[in-house]
């Protein structure tokens, strides 16, 4: 944390995409190789087809590298505006739009176990910019969590370093990720990154309020929410510099438990 910012704040509207994204995706280090590579396996192993959202993505786009395997078409939410138009920026191509060709090369060559070419990186560009068909504002507070969404739920839910970065308080934890799970069908699969042993993260010269969990916390908090303990997966990775406010990262992919049909 910055030493002229000595206070957790919840005041969003200092939040700024840009430092965020030079923070924590200005390079591929250890944290964000772990992410795309258990993005890419997850992705593999859920079934192809159907509606994938991304709840609470912030002004960043790497969930999709790998999602658009498995999704023909992803709806895109935040709570901010301001991380909703960042997005909107690299969709459109606007000019000094964060640049994700780094990401989108690692992430197929981590799909492929080859490397891959610039016209390949193009094309999942491509394809990214294609499938994304909605950008919506979310609020993981509210029951209805979506605004302007059909009530339609989704057959994937990618929400990463969402629900355990909005609050500091554990009982609000278990609400946001109650409701962001709501908009995910039975049968459906949840994939979420998290952040582990946090007491704050920081943007720019912000810092923002994060719940302290652990893998075994996630588990239980996803064996309440009715996901299967057959089909979870949790992964996890240590930050890779001593100056974050976190221990590390917590990957999980899981599926919702079908609906019985007796």
């Amino acid at each position: 944390m910055s030493p002229s910012s000595p206070f957790v704040t919840e005041d969003w509207s200092q939040f700024d995409p840009a430092a965020y994204l030079d923070e924590y995706y200005g390079d591929l280090g250890s944290e964000n190789l772990a992410l795309m590579r258990f993005l890419a396996e997850a992705c593999r192993n859920i079934p192809s087809g159907g509606r994938l959202l991304d709840f609470g993505g912030g002004p960043a786009i790497y969930p999709l590298i790998s999602a658009v395997t498995c999704a023909d078409e992803i709806h895109f939410s935040d709570y901010l505006q301001a991380n909703l138009d960042e997005v909107a920026r690299w969709i459109g191509k606007a000019p000094g739009a964060f640049d994700w060709d780094p990401f989108i090369q690692t992430a197929l060559e981590l799909e492929s176990g080859t490397a891959c070419s610039a016209e390949e990186v193009h094309e999942r560009a491509s394809q990214i910019r294609q499938r994304v068909t909605r950008l919506l504002r979310c609020d993981a507070s509210c029951a209805a969590p979506l605004q302007g969404a059909t009530g339609e739920p989704y057959d994937i839910v990618m929400t990463n370093f969402c629900a355990e970065s909005a609050t500091a308080d554990r009982v609000q934890w278990h609400v946001y990720m109650s409701n962001i799970v709501s908009v995910l069908k039975p049968g459906g699969w949840l994939v979420i990154s998290a952040l582990k042993g946090a007491s704050r993260y920081s943007v720019g010269d912000a810092s923002f309020p994060a719940v302290e969990i652990f893998e075994d916390d996630l588990v239980e908090l996803l064996d309440e929410a009715g996901f299967s303990r057959k089909c979870l997966d949790v992964q996890s990775v240590a930050a890779d510099r001593p100056t974050r406010d976190y221990q590390g990262l917590i990957f999980a992919a899981a599926q919702k438990t079908p609906a019985r049909t007796d």
